[in-house]
């Protein structure tokens, strides 16, 4: 399972460069931005929680 640190390195050095392209769409690139971090919260707290469960 991948660590949070690994999920902002993909996101600041993978989906920068395309970040030019989606400053003309606003609310997409925020809707990106939302899943992007949801999911590394949502990977995040799983991992905190099923220490407590095993």
């Amino acid at each position: 399972m991948p660590g949070t640190a690994v999920g902002l390195i993909f996101i600041d050095f993978i989906v920068r460069p395309f970040a030019k392209i989606f400053e003309k769409m606003p609310i997409l690139m925020i809707a990106m931005l939302v899943i992007f971090y949801g999911i590394i919260a949502y990977i995040v707290l799983r991992s905190a929680y099923l220490v407590d469960k095993q």
